[in-house]
């Protein structure tokens, strides 16, 4: 039925449950891809689903959803048959990729040398490996000592959930680390295999390398690592030692060998499903059950409920099952609230990244010439990392929760067998943690999975990091391997802390950890900012905002030389990140300010998502010495927003809104805000379609954006048809406004 909202012949609202319609017979042949949350037992769903059209990819059994492709025009249908049930979309989880460095940095993968006659061999000592060594990757870990005593992870089983591996690699082939794994992808390359990408590898060796690689003739490596690492190296040999040298890797390949295609949450969800399947069938003594008992997970996305939607709980669901959960925390940093999801779960282990002084040297020496990386880096103290995401969560909950190396990092995977690689990233950080955890699940085989988890959180030091980082740039620290034993051996409680959070992210700011977010206009002094070290500013963007104009003055550096060599005069890194909470895309929602190396400027931002944005100013972490300058934030309102209409619209329902075109007009934008934006927690998602006289759907307003735009140069005239989408309200309704502009003049 086509409802009248009486907004004259122009413009009229049709409310759409399950009649027939031009919109939906259109598009019946394009599928959407969901998750809906519902309990158990499924027939009755599966059976909806079928005769909708649509199939069921995956059934959960560990958390109550089940993944479908339903056709678009029985959407309608879905949302009745279920009810209150949650439906989320099944979005795509980018590919994990290295971080790259400043101004392009270190490629992701970086071959730093290529291995003379394929020389190669296993350590079957580890007592032997100099003290310098294991500070090429495990820098703050402590687990040399542990090692040396027989902690190595050995009968440990660690699920990496990655992009399978890559066979013939020394760093995993050479004590066989890789004992099975399982293929989602389903493109035929199968969990081991030469096309696969190589970033599981990559993973995988940091957890249980144990080889000796020959560096052949001396060149800028070899140089690079005694002058940096002296002592690291074994003769000409480099050394490299995982967390957990004697663990077994079971390898679950989630990602395609095309890295740009990502992979499916749902995809995900089903891997961590059934690895907790196979630890339950190894329990219950039944043919092809596996007795993992840690996961790695250097992957992640954006969320709009922090710790409670299906991806933070399916993390809730392995430490249930006896498996400890590490997560690579993001690389959208250097702002606040960037965490990516499940990073963000209750239950896991949250892993950020050190950036020490030697790893980013060598890669600098190796890129450019010997020498380079001491300019390039001139302070010698160890940073967070500045793409290391930040928290807090949406819910006030602080994060990360440890951090470890993640700069530089040493291993193999990229290029040929023969390479060695250099990679940076919280990907390359998390599977050092996923190693101390086997090495106390080892020494502990009767602790809890949360005591394991809890102990290395507590075991944490700040100490090695430099002057200025929080607890929520570095969380704890550095996990301490051997302290995390005496956690154990003291019975550690195994109880998991969660938080309800407010609707409102500024309140959960202020009330869980004491952050207050500013209004109106500002003006803030940094002090004295250390190399990385950050202020930031929450600033409270309101609906009516028009732009925000960022200034920075008075800047000042107590590094003065004119003679230095270093590689970058003293600097203010400055980012900008809009309300968007979690991380968004591989590397944040930023605006593009120009260079965010500076000095000072203004800087303007129009037309900001209303919520919490993020000023966020960091001594830049090539300086040598401390910097200061002056902050100012203030925002502009329209005198008399003008909408084209508005409304209330309750979870699933849909409306249609006619718009007409007149010949002749050479620009149409559509604009869609809601009330329910990103500064509440949860956060609604609302869609905008919009349908040409021909019923082509243009979908770029069904995104995570709020307000959700389209803009089209030159629109057919005729009737347009925007369909608003309440397609996941957790509250149960949300308001809406929607702001048609014809050549800049809105349709009233």
């Amino acid at each position: 039925m086509w409802k009248s909202r009486g907004f004259g012949a122009a413009l009229v609202a049709v409310v759409l449950l399950n009649c027939p319609g031009p919109v939906r017979a259109q598009s019946s042949q394009q599928f959407e891809s969901v998750i809906i949350e519902t309990a158990k037992p499924y027939t009755k769903l599966m059976s909806d689903i079928k005769a909708l059209g649509g199939s069921v990819k995956y059934q959960y059994k560990y958390v109550d959803a089940v993944a479908a492709n339903i056709p678009r025009n029985a959407m309608p249908a879905l949302r009745t048959l279920i009810g209150p049930a949650n439906l989320i979309k099944d979005v795509t989880v980018p590919a994990p990729r290295g971080a790259a460095g400043r101004q392009g940095g270190v490629p992701s993968g970086q071959n730093l040398a290529s291995i003379s006659g394929r020389s190669a061999s296993l350590i079957s000592d580890l007592s032997t490996v100099p003290a310098a060594a294991y500070l090429l990757n495990n820098l703050g870990l402590n687990v040399r000592d542990l090692h040396a005593r027989g902690f190595t992870g050995a009968g440990v089983v660690v699920a990496v959930v990655d992009s399978g591996v890559r066979p013939n690699y020394p760093v995993l082939d050479e004590d066989h680390s890789v004992i099975g794994g399982v293929d989602f992808v389903g493109d035929g390359l199968g969990f081991s295999n030469s096309q696969n990408d190589p970033h599981g590898t990559f993973v995988s060796g940091l957890i249980s390398g144990n080889t000796r690689l020959s560096l052949g003739n001396p060149g800028d490596l070899a140089g690079s690592i005694q002058q940096h690492f002296p002592g690291a190296l074994i003769g000409s040999d480099l050394p490299l030692i995982g967390t957990a040298p004697s663990a077994s890797i079971y390898a679950v390949r989630v990602f395609g060998a095309n890295a740009l295609l990502g992979a499916p949450e749902s995809r995900i969800i089903a891997a961590i499903d059934y690895i907790i399947d196979l630890r339950q069938k190894f329990l219950r003594r039944e043919p092809g059950g596996v007795n993992i008992q840690i996961c790695n997970l250097s992957l992640g996305n954006a969320t709009l409920y922090a710790g409670r939607d299906v991806f933070d709980r399916s993390v809730d669901a392995l430490l249930a099952n006896g498996i400890v959960t590490v997560i690579a925390a993001g690389d959208a940093g250097p702002s606040g609230l960037t965490v990516a999801s499940p990073a963000t779960s209750f239950s896991g282990i949250a892993v950020g990244s050190a950036s020490a002084a030697a790893n980013e040297r060598v890669e600098q020496d190796v890129l450019n010439f010997l020498g380079y990386g001491k300019q390039y880096r001139p302070s010698d103290a160890t940073q967070v990392a500045w793409f290391s995401a930040r928290g807090p969560n949406a819910d006030g909950r602080a994060a990360p929760d440890v951090i470890a190396n993640g700069e530089g990092n040493f291993g193999q995977g990229y290029g040929s067998a023969n390479d060695v690689s250099i990679n940076s990233g919280t990907s390359f950080s998390a599977p050092l943690v996923a190693g101390v955890a086997a090495l106390l699940r080892q020494a502990f085989p009767s602790a809890g999975a949360a005591q394991i988890r809890n102990a290395i959180i507590a075991s944490a030091s700040p100490a090695l990091t430099g002057t200025g980082f929080t607890f929520l740039d570095r969380g704890t620290g550095f996990p301490d391997a051997q302290k995390a034993i005496s956690l154990l051996a003291a019975n550690i409680s195994g109880s998991i802390s969660t938080s309800k959070g407010h609707k409102d992210v500024a309140k959960n700011l202020k009330q869980g950890i004491g952050l207050p977010v500013s209004y109106r206009s500002v003006l803030q002094s940094t002090g004295n900012l250390a190399p990385g070290q950050r202020l930031e500013i929450l600033y409270n963007i309101s609906q009516d905002t028009s732009k925000v104009v960022i200034s920075l003055s008075n800047f000042n550096a107590s590094f003065n030389n004119p003679t230095s060599q270093n590689a970058f005069p003293e600097e203010i890194f400055l980012e900008v990140h809009s309300a968007k909470t979690s991380q968004i895309g591989s590397f944040g929602d930023y605006f593009d300010l120009g260079d965010p190396f500076t000095t000072g400027g203004t800087f303007t931002v129009n037309n900001p998502e209303s919520g919490v944005m993020r000023v966020t100013v960091s001594g830049s972490w090539t300086n040598a010495g401390k910097v200061s300058a002056t902050v100012g934030v203030s925002s502009f309102s329209e005198s008399v927003p003008k909408v084209t209409t508005g409304g209330h619209i309750q979870n699933h329902e849909q409306i249609v809104f006619p718009i007409t075109i007149s010949p002749g007009v050479s620009r149409a934008d559509f604009l869609l805000m809601f009330r329910e934006d990103w500064g509440n927690y949860p956060t609604s998602d609302l869609d905008m379609i919009v349908y040409d006289p021909n019923l082509n759907a243009h979908t770029e307003g069904a995104s995570l954006n709020d307000p959700e735009t389209f803009t089209i140069a030159n629109p057919a005239p005729g009737t347009w048809l925007v369909l608003i989408d309440g397609f996941n309200i957790a509250s149960g309704s949300d308001k809406f406004e929607l702001r048609v502009s014809l050549d800049g003049k809105v349709v009233r």
